[in-house]
């Protein structure tokens, strides 16, 4: 019977991307839905993007070891949409479709064309981290193996996101937040009446301390006010009332999800005890809820890592076919785009087949990201402009030493991370500095 709903599933999902293949009519539908989505489905699209495998099953897992701090997840994501509402004025002033196009007016071309390359490829292991768990899933739920799971969960993210592009996406997302919603608020609901939570570490603990807190806000919370996948999700609003609207409502909702998942992870510790188990999320689901309940609950899942992964899937592609054609607004973009989906569907496929951790995937492709390129694209937001010598230093500084930092990983790791921003912001300060110098010794000049 899982079998059925599973292939039933993937097929509405398949006829949802021939029928927007059918609407679109330019590069405006491919690539923001043609800039008129409403408050309930931006907001619905907003956090179905950014609840993906990392959020759902990357959190409980965390809380499973660390408690309440699992909780930091979405209170970050939250914190990060808090600043973005903040500063949506000047970015809704922006007429492109994406994050590189954003650089590109900042700081030049040669700025567009470095993060059209870089980003991508940081990308790239996010969409190959929700194929891992989009088949972890379908293997639990279905007859059908791990490794098919990859390959068949890959092609319908290709397909997918390559016929109908942001209108599909943004079609689906709404639906698959209710599914999002639905299966985790159920099974909150049953594990809270059934067995208690217990002690549990709080949110700052011997083993999540305020470094780490540092650390993850620099490199996961800072993803949401400048970030890739939720800049594609605000273009896509009609005006800047209805993308204030639906930020203001996804906080609302990110808020008590913390909660939810956090205690999902600390009733998994509970009643896991030394086990060792893959994740203690689908350890819930086999082992504590009722059947039909685990049902829901694994195409909650699912539905969570198909909504990440063709957003991102989407926003990669968008950026690498920018290199070669310069503006998106072109017609040939959305072929080329096309192309790029599924160049970047299959090796995403290849790197799933050979990676073991999701979550540290994740986190690995959110440090090199945010040491490049959060501090230029925030200064930018906000006014700033620098040389693109200095930019271009600085993005490759910043990212540099956070991938370093997260590859050295412990203690060290984390100071590294730290001072990529760090470095960042001294490098793009350089050019201020002296400017003011400048400007002071022209005016000492001038009164005498």
């Amino acid at each position: 019977m899982s079998d059925l709903l599973f292939y039933l599933y993937i097929f509405g999902i398949f006829l949802v991307g021939v029928a927007s293949y059918k609407k679109i009519g330019g590069t405006k539908d491919f690539y923001i839905a043609g800039g008129n989505a409403s408050v309930l489905r931006l907001t619905g699209s907003l956090l179905a993007t950014i609840l993906g495998s990392s959020a759902i099953i990357g959190s409980v897992n965390f809380s499973t070891r660390n408690g309440w701090a699992g909780s930091w997840f979405m209170i970050c994501a939250a914190l990060g949409l808090g600043v973005l509402y903040f500063i949506l004025e000047k970015l809704r002033t922006f007429k492109g479709y994406n994050l590189p196009e954003l650089l590109g007016d900042f700081y030049g071309i040669e700025v567009n064309k470095i993060a059209s390359f870089v980003i991508p490829i940081a990308w790239t292991g996010i969409v190959a981290s929700q194929i891992m768990g989009a088949a972890m899933i379908v293997s639990k739920m279905t007859s059908i193996a791990y490794t098919s799971g990859i390959w068949i969960s890959g092609l319908v993210f290709i397909a997918y996101t390559c016929l109908g592009g942001q209108l599909s996406i943004i079609k689906t997302d709404f639906i698959q937040f209710l599914f999002i919603i639905f299966g985790l608020f159920f099974c909150f609901m049953y594990t809270s009446f059934n067995y208690d939570l217990g002690d549990a570490l709080p949110l700052i603990s011997y083993k999540f301390g305020y470094k780490e807190l540092v650390v993850m806000l620099l490199t996961y919370s800072t993803t949401f006010f400048v970030g890739p996948d939720i800049y594609s999700r605000i273009f896509c609003a009609k005006d800047l009332k209805t993308a204030k609207k639906a930020i203001i409502l996804s906080i609302v909702i990110l808020l008590p999800l913390s909660y939810i998942l956090s205690s999902l992870g600390i009733h998994a510790a509970a009643l896991i005890g030394d086990r060792v188990v893959d994740s203690s999320l689908i350890f819930l689901i086999e082992e504590i809820l009722p059947k039909s309940m685990a049902v829901l609950m694994y195409f909650c899942l699912l539905s969570a890592v198909i909504s990440s992964a063709d957003t991102t899937l989407l926003t990669a592609s968008s950026m690498l076919t920018q290199i070669f054609i310069g503006n998106l607004k072109n017609k040939k973009s959305i072929g080329i785009t096309r192309i790029f989906i599924i160049f970047l569907g299959v090796v995403s496929i290849y790197i799933a087949l050979k990676m073991k951790f999701i979550l540290s995937s994740i986190f690995l492709a959110f440090s090199i990201y945010s040491g490049a390129f959060i501090i230029p694209t925030f200064l930018g937001i906000l006014g700033y402009r620098a040389s693109k010598g200095y930019v271009i230093l600085a993005i490759f500084a910043g990212g540099g030493l956070a991938l370093i930092g997260k590859i050295y990983g412990g203690q060290s790791g984390n100071i590294y991370i730290i001072f990529a921003f760090v470095l960042n912001t001294l490098i793009l300060g350089i050019p201020y500095i002296f400017k003011k110098k400048r400007d002071n010794l022209v005016k000492n000049q001038s009164t005498y």
